[in-house]
């Protein structure tokens, strides 16, 4: 998955990382934004609505890997289609001429009938002779005409093979044209809403954007035995780590990078994005979450195609997560944005 870099700020496809998080009571120092938003809020709608998008373009790009290796698949079926073809081409072209000269002898009566033949010898050895000629030549005829009669069924199967093949080749191509161009839609829009979220994050107040860079909660958490706790023990010693797009770290993550680097620890694989993420174990009420649990935010509508960020629970009401940009991987509360839509126990 290539990362996006901060410097240049373009921003390649990757998974999405943010969500709207709650920050407690905000500074004084927030002031309403010139249409009478609050710029925290506002910053907050943005990273949701980016998330969204980065969430859509890694699905496209998914789909786009899954037409592209149709698409080769596909061809590499019409060119073995076609050497079938060839081959049973190449096996008519050898028989042919020996069935052409049988063909030619039975019409011109040259060839005798075997009764005639043998009753013409003049000896016992004589007759055994030609009659084993005769078996020969029957023989010789008999594999000239099968094999003739083989290579054309052959070739009758390869051409209609190849002509499936190269109906199946053209439509995997033109679906991985179509996917291609999605996949140039969404990566604009998201780059187009990237670049908002920098905007809005850079008219912050001072106070605010201080605040947001700055490791809020230090405490000890621990889950039950095992891998659960593994992976919330791994992602808690990332707290203080940057948020980056695409990043699934060391040292800089979005969200999905987090939670599947965390339980990459554990010994744990998970999909790259949330939505994938989501389905992974088992579905947990929201009142039985315990440490180690995966929790899933959404658009307020409670479908899984409109995740958009996950973070791991901690206990008492909190989770850990790499919001978006601008933000450090920290301990919020698991209110989030209020749209929590769902919860998933990797293990146990």
């Amino acid at each position: 998955m290539t990362s996006y870099r901060r410097s240049p700020r373009h921003p390649l496809a990757a998974t999405a990382a943010l969500v709207l998080l709650g920050f407690g009571a905000l500074p004084a120092s927030a002031q309403p934004a010139p249409d009478g938003q609050d710029p925290m809020r506002r910053y907050q709608e943005l990273g949701a609505q980016a998330a969204k998008a980065d969430e859509d373009l890694q699905e496209s790009q998914d789909r786009l890997k899954t037409r592209e290796t149709e698409r080769d698949q596909a061809t590499a079926a019409l060119g073995r289609a076609d050497g079938d073809l060839t081959q049973a081409q190449s096996s008519i072209d050898r028989f042919r001429p020996q069935v052409e000269v049988i063909a030619r002898s039975a019409m011109s009566g040259e060839q005798l009938g075997n009764a005639v033949l043998l009753l013409d010898s003049g000896s016992r050895q004589e007759f055994l002779d030609r009659s084993s000629a005769l078996s020969v030549l029957a023989d010789e005829k008999a594999k000239a005409l099968n094999g003739l009669r083989d290579a054309l069924g052959k070739a009758q199967t390869a051409r209609a093979t190849a002509a499936d093949a190269r109906e199946t080749a053209q439509l995997a191509a033109n679906d991985a044209t179509v996917a291609l161009e999605q996949v140039r839609t969404r990566k604009k829009d998201l780059d187009d809403q990237i670049a908002k979220v920098r905007q809005a994050l850079g008219e912050l107040p001072a106070a605010d954007k201080a605040k947001l860079g700055k490791v809020q909660d230090k405490g000890s958490y621990l889950g039950p035995p095992g891998a659960a706790n593994d992976a919330l023990q791994a992602a808690l010693s990332k707290r203080g780590s940057q948020y980056e797009w695409g990043a699934t770290g060391p040292s800089e993550f979005d969200c999905s990078g987090l939670t599947s680097w965390a339980y990459k620890q554990a010994g744990i694989s998970l999909p790259r994005t949330s939505r994938q993420q989501y389905t992974v174990g088992k579905a947990v009420p929201l009142d039985a979450l315990v440490p180690g649990d995966l929790v899933f935010y959404d658009d307020g509508t409670g479908n899984p195609g409109a995740i958009h960020h996950v973070g791991m629970y901690v206990g008492s009401g909190k989770m850990v997560d790499a919001p978006t940009e601008g933000q450090l991987v920290d301990v919020r509360s698991v209110k989030g944005d209020g749209h929590l839509m769902g919860a998933r126990r990797v293990v146990g």
